[in-house]
């Protein structure tokens, strides 16, 4: 499968947020209805140009920031999921943007859905793709996530201190074996994500976003995995915009059930499952497709009201 993004596409530029610097970047069309961008985690701005080619034949213009202590932002302890619609917010008003699309990938999917529950008069659409429920809403999410051999919140919860080291260990192995990291990587996924990475284009943008994602250490890391599995400060009954929720069952990363559950507890969720593809579906051109066609449906009811 061809990547069909431009891996060298945009320019990083710094938004000085009072006395810290977040990093931002754009793609797409330059005139297009603005959609800002959430990145997973690890993950960074660089995740724009995923959806570069797309975005630009669609319309779109597709902006996206790096978190607090991930890429070339400046870590900020504390940082929840209304700082980051804060955040937005802000970035939003330097660049005259009044109104805007949320599209969240992995750990980018609370964060775009708590933007989406504080400015509904400002967000037109959020889409959350290969992302996490509310777990104090979903009481079983952690025993789920154990039952697919994914220990992250119980290690976090009871063995925090070798939590934060296994992380360390990923963030060096990333930085200074990134062959490896992609290697170790690509054997916990499944055929339809491997398949994805098999094009060389685009495992070196995956690679490359990577390393950026923790250029700066794994602090951000740390901050955004807990933030994202206690329980969300927002209510997701309340989100009021159109929204989306895209998931692949051949995920191995989030359990699809968390899409199901977001879905049934937002009142204007679609819910898109897809049975052959896994997390990385983001990259995929027909997910893609649906994703902006969609999103062109929003903007254009948007318009009529």
């Amino acid at each position: 499968m061809k990547s069909g993004f431009d891996i060298e596409e945009g320019e990083t530029r710094i938004f000085a947020r009072g006395s810290r610097k977040l990093a931002w970047m754009a793609s797409g069309d330059p005139a297009g209805f603005p959609v800002f961008f959430a990145h997973g985690c690890p993950g960074s701005r660089l995740e724009v140009a995923f959806l570069a080619d797309q975005a630009r034949n669609q319309g779109f213009r597709i902006i996206g920031f790096d978190r607090p202590g991930f890429g070339r932002s400046d870590f900020v302890d504390g940082y929840g999921l209304r700082s980051f619609a804060e955040d937005l917010n802000a970035l939003a008003d330097d660049l005259d943007i009044k109104k805007f699309g949320l599209i969240g990938w992995s750990s980018g999917g609370p964060p775009v859905l708590s933007t989406a529950f504080h400015m509904p008069e400002r967000a037109v659409f959020v889409f959350s793709l290969s992302g996490y429920t509310d777990f104090g809403k979903f009481e079983d999410a952690k025993q789920l996530m154990a039952d697919y051999n994914l220990y992250g919140p119980a290690l976090s919860d009871h063995f925090p201190r070798l939590f934060d080291r296994m992380l360390q260990v990923m963030d060096w192995t990333d930085r200074h074996l990134p062959n490896f990291y992609l290697k170790l990587a690509k054997e916990e996924m499944r055929a339809p994500d491997r398949r994805i990475l098999d094009d060389p284009e685009t495992a070196e943008h995956f690679l490359r976003d990577q390393i950026e994602a923790m250029v700066s250490g794994s602090d951000g890391v740390i901050q955004d995995l807990n933030t994202e599995w206690a329980p969300w400060d927002f209510d997701l009954a309340q989100i009021k915009i159109p929204a989306a929720v895209f998931q692949g069952e051949q995920d191995v990363f989030v359990p699809w059930q968390f899409a199901r559950h977001l879905s049934e507890n937002m009142p204007h969720a679609a819910l898109k499952l897809y049975e052959d593809k896994g997390h990385l579906l983001i990259l995929d051109p027909s997910v893609q497709d649906n994703l902006f066609r969609l999103a062109k449906k929003a903007v254009k009811n948007a318009v009529k009201e």
